[in-house]
């Protein structure tokens, strides 16, 4: 199995009496059968889980998982990508890290199984030094986007405006609905112009996931090499629009 990595963001913990339950993503429209290939969670943080397949996988791979308290039939479900993957040829062991983009369990339910029922991660876990804080995502309103590959696909007349909107953004990355899919790696430019402060964003990023969202598709991107000013600037946003939805409400 891959060893522990000391840049890991979140702390793990182990999480016994539940049941695992995860499928390969399908990228077709026609209703597929599903294959469990969970066989058991090994442990689980806010930001991933580590797991025992009965098939193996591909670094790359999109999976979705349930993971199921047999007590109380109380489920956390979540989407995510496959970091690692390992097998032993021994005795046909299948293992893998995944790292979550989408939680489906909503906020105060689902740390019940990330943290536990303390609410805090195992105390004999080891933190890493100087911790990072998940950054928060945020809707914004009156804007208009385009994203734009980077590279050499640019030059040879394929830098056209990929995107419909923005589903939400954060400090370190933005949700966007694109109107064609984009393979993980692919390296991109957000520009985003904010008609009410007459300002605008400018981001380069690279594709983390893309998957199919009704009849166009969905994916997060993962600002790489931006400059101090800018995730000023996005910190000046989060607390703009994160407090203009407060007082609407």
């Amino acid at each position: 199995m891959a060893p522990a990595d000391p840049r890991r963001l979140h702390p793990r913990r182990a999480i016994p009496g539940v049941e695992l339950f995860c499928y390969r993503a399908s990228t077709s429209v026609t209703p597929q059968l599903r294959q469990n290939i969970g066989e058991e969670i090994l442990d689980i943080s806010p930001g991933g889980a580590r797991l025992r397949l009965t098939q193996s996988v591909l670094k790359g791979d999109t999976l979705t998982l349930e993971i199921r308290d047999r007590r109380t039939q109380e489920s956390f479900r979540a989407r995510g990508q496959i970091r690692w993957s390992a097998s032993r040829p021994g005795n046909g062991a299948h293992f893998a890290g995944v790292q979550f983009s989408e939680v489906y369990t909503p906020v105060g339910q689902r740390e019940k199984f990330t943290l536990g029922t303390s609410g805090k991660p195992l105390e004999d876990i080891v933190l890493r030094p100087q911790e990072k804080r998940a950054s928060l995502r945020f809707a914004v309103d009156d804007y208009v986007v385009t994203l734009v590959r980077q590279g050499s696909l640019s030059s040879e007349g394929l830098k056209r405006n990929l995107a419909r909107n923005v589903v939400d953004l954060s400090r370190t990355g933005v949700q966007i609905s694109v109107t064609e899919p984009l393979d993980p790696g692919t390296l991109v430019r957000l520009t985003l112009h904010l008609n009410q402060f007459g300002d605008q964003l400018e981001a380069p990023g690279e594709v983390r996931w893309s998957r199919a969202d009704g009849a166009h598709y969905r994916s997060g991107i993962r600002f790489v090499n931006l400059s101090e000013d800018r995730k000023k600037m996005i910190d000046f946003m989060t607390k703009w629009f994160t407090r203009q939805k407060k007082s609407g409400a």
